[in-house]
């Protein structure tokens, strides 16, 4: 026999016995689209996940695409719906959940849920974490880009205004009087803020005010906006005298601007993501802590940030993806993330595991962002909810901005934002 047909004899026979690619079921390939609206190369991170769960998963190839901020996110998953172009998973800010079940473009993960154990496969997760998962009776999302707010205060400027820099203010009115010692001028210049809440279109810091007020900003039902009620004319009443009656903080900071002004010292005290945390262990050169949302009835943080929803319609695709959401979200994998990112840790083995423990004594004030979770709310959202969000958010700007007098401009945002609602 010809020596060459005898090695190529070899060759197919170990080939057959090793599953190769010839005699192997092509793997199942799936688009994952995901927001990173914060810096420290999060993208980067994705990525190294996803090489990491097709190595483990021969048979499912997953393909990231970044896909710019929560809003744009929304907006191409709706468009994709339309098209018939949908991804099989994306990560999607938490109120899009009734907006998507109800479009028809998520797929409720009940029955997928329970053949993972069912309320044990839950548990795993923070129950806070779970309140913005849920439509209609039905689980949509898994916690996985979470977050509370949460605030970033500069220690070396509390040490030079002669305040304790291991406790940072924890309700409103000591809020107020830290800002008021921490705000520097130069005649009508302010040099150096005492305070910024930079505001962004899901309105965060509305809500974290009207939480800790006690108050509640949507009805139970999703279709009544209730800032025009006592606690929720309050919260914002209290943003108004901060910018305007006490002059501590500017009436309006764009939300990408403040951890960049945080790092740059024009602002000693910043609310804001827990995802911000990796941008500021890279950038921030002086010493700095985290606080808890200050409360003023009681600590109540909004919950924020973005689930693991699924998208894919064809079974065999559903549960490839839904492989893909188990693994990701995991305790190993969810405090890889929470380490390199800033974003909670939302399994809650996460935080028992050597590499968070390590977080944790390399950064203790890591445990501020892990206590907010006993208290955090869920975001306000509903199917209806979105022009609403809009209406608010003008809203404060022009009571900010002193542009509208606080009561007749709620009521009148109010009835707007009902009868919005009640067209949808």
């Amino acid at each position: 026999m010809n020596i060459r047909h005898v090695l190529c004899g070899l060759l197919a026979a170990t080939a057959l016995a090793c599953g190769s690619p010839a005699g192997a079921a092509e793997p199942v390939h799936l688009s994952f689209w995901y927001p990173v609206d914060l810096g420290g190369g999060l993208a980067k991170v994705i990525d190294g996940l996803v090489a990491d769960f097709d190595k483990a998963h021969p048979d499912i190839q997953v393909t990231p695409t970044y896909t710019g901020s929560y809003d744009t996110t929304l907006q191409k998953i709706q468009a994709a719906k339309m098209a018939g172009t949908l991804p099989d998973v994306a990560v999607t800010e938490i109120s899009s959940v009734p907006v998507l079940g109800a479009l028809g473009a998520a797929r409720p993960l009940d029955a997928l849920i329970a053949g993972e154990g069912g309320k044990k496969f839950l548990d795993k997760f923070w129950p806070s974490m779970l309140l913005n998962c849920v439509y209609d009776g039905k689980v949509y999302g898994i916690p996985f880009q979470r977050s509370t707010p949460v605030m970033y205060y500069n220690k070396d400027a509390f040490k030079a205004a002669g305040l304790d820099p291991d406790k940072p203010p924890l309700t409103w009115d000591e809020l107020v009087a830290d800002a008021e010692k921490l705000t520097k001028r130069d005649g009508d210049r302010v040099t150096q803020w005492g305070l910024e809440l930079p505001l962004e279109a899901f309105n965060w810091f509305y809500y974290a005010l009207v939480y800790s007020n006690g108050g509640q900003s949507l009805s139970p039902d999703g279709t009544k906006a209730l800032w025009d009620q006592p606690p929720e004319l309050a919260a914002l009443g209290f943003w108004h005298d901060l910018v305007n009656k006490y002059k501590v903080t500017p009436a309006y900071t764009p939300w990408n601007d403040g951890p960049q002004e945080f790092a740059a010292g024009k602002v000693a005290m910043i609310w804001h993501s827990t995802g911000s945390q990796a941008f500021m262990r890279q950038n921030v050169k002086f010493a700095w802590g985290l606080g808890r949302i200050p409360k003023h009835a009681q600590f109540g943080p909004p919950s924020g940030g973005g689930n693991l929803m699924l998208y894919a319609t064809d079974p065999a695709r559903q549960k490839a993806a839904w492989s893909f959401i188990v693994w990701l979200s995991d305790a190993k994998q969810a405090a890889r993330w929470s380490i390199a990112s800033g974003y909670l840790a939302t399994n809650v083995a996460s935080w028992d595991l050597p590499e968070m423990k390590a977080l944790v004594n390399e950064h203790p004030e890591v445990l501020v962002t892990k206590a907010q979770l006993a208290d955090a709310k869920a975001e306000p959202a509903s199917a209806k909810y979105a022009p609403a969000r809009d209406i608010l958010n003008a809203l404060i700007k022009d009571v900010l901005a002193n542009k509208a007098q606080l009561e007749p401009a709620v009521k009148e945002a109010v009835a707007n934002a009902n009868a919005a609602m009640a067209k949808q």
